[in-house]
């Protein structure tokens, strides 16, 4: 049995969304840090790119990208979202939410 990623799963569960009554999409991606996204799960990243702005295109919702700012060492995974969401980013569709947690 194949574990899927926490990426894989949010794109195939809005892929599966039939809900005329959905309002907004939230991504908090808690795991995952610049270190952490290996470089085959960049394209589950563009898959997810890709159906959010299908997600757009078809129910006007602009996705919010929740992320944990870090402070001295490390970057956070915000400096990333233009190479993760290479799409969304250059339409300007998603908002970056920075988090306490």
């Amino acid at each position: 049995m194949k574990v899927r990623s926490t990426v894989q799963w949010i794109t195939m569960t809005l892929q599966t969304l039939n809900s005329k009554n959905l309002q907004s999409i939230t991504i908090e991606p808690h795991n995952a840090t610049p270190e952490t996204v290996e470089e085959g799960a960049y394209q589950e990243w563009q898959d997810l790119d890709r159906s959010l702005v299908q997600f757009w295109t078809s129910h006007s919702i602009r996705p919010r990208f929740v992320y944990v700012p870090r402070w001295g060492k490390g970057k956070d995974l915000v400096a990333d979202v233009p190479i993760l969401l290479p799409e969304l980013t250059r339409r300007g569709l998603v908002d970056l939410v920075g988090s306490r947690w």
